[in-house]
């Protein structure tokens, strides 16, 4: 069984997100987030886990929610992958950093490691070039960027997503 740990948004960037999931389901274009009522989240680490399925949150006591930017859709083609694209920033990017070394995973996605992970939030996937375009086109309208605000980490099972454990974020002062 897989397993992840996400970074999870607010409700009103929930809600735009699942409404894009629903207009790709409305357009007859698989959406397994949408299908599965998967959580809005941008995946910091994804694997196996052979040893206790569990997670110290001590590391991140400090950590204070947060603000991102996603500017727009891209796309990994060859996965057949569009997502959501936040801004790089540095406190996402040292959030992942602080993830990957803190939790013990037996096996790595290698898209997950620090080196190669792009942070993104998935739409749909597995699509055929055909379906991606059409995906892509739904969305020639849409107002972006799109801001959120990123809660809290959560420790999840997959392939039906269960949250196994969850973080929430300190509220910024003032």
């Amino acid at each position: 069984m897989p397993y992840s740990i996400e970074v999870h948004f607010d409700d009103n960037t929930n809600a735009t997100i699942r409404n894009m999931w629903k207009v790709i389901s409305e357009n007859n274009i698989p959406c397994r987030a949408f299908e599965k009522n998967f959580s809005p989240h941008l995946t910091l680490v994804y694997g196996e886990i052979t040893g206790a399925k569990k997670v110290n949150w001590e590391f991140l006591t400090s950590q204070k929610s947060f603000q991102i930017e996603f500017t727009g859709l891209a796309a990994f083609p060859d996965r057949g992958l569009l997502f959501l694209s936040p801004e790089k920033s540095q406190l996402l990017s040292d959030l992942h950093k602080l993830h990957d070394s803190q939790i013990e995973f037996s096996s790595m996605n290698k898209f997950y490691r620090v080196d190669l992970w792009d942070p993104h939030c998935s739409l749909a996937s597995r699509l055929s070039p055909k379906q991606l375009d059409k995906c892509v086109s739904l969305f020639d309208d849409f107002q972006f960027p799109i801001q959120a605000t990123c809660v809290s980490s959560n420790f999840v099972k997959y392939p039906d997503p269960k949250v196994l454990s969850s973080f929430e974020y300190q509220m910024p002062e003032g």
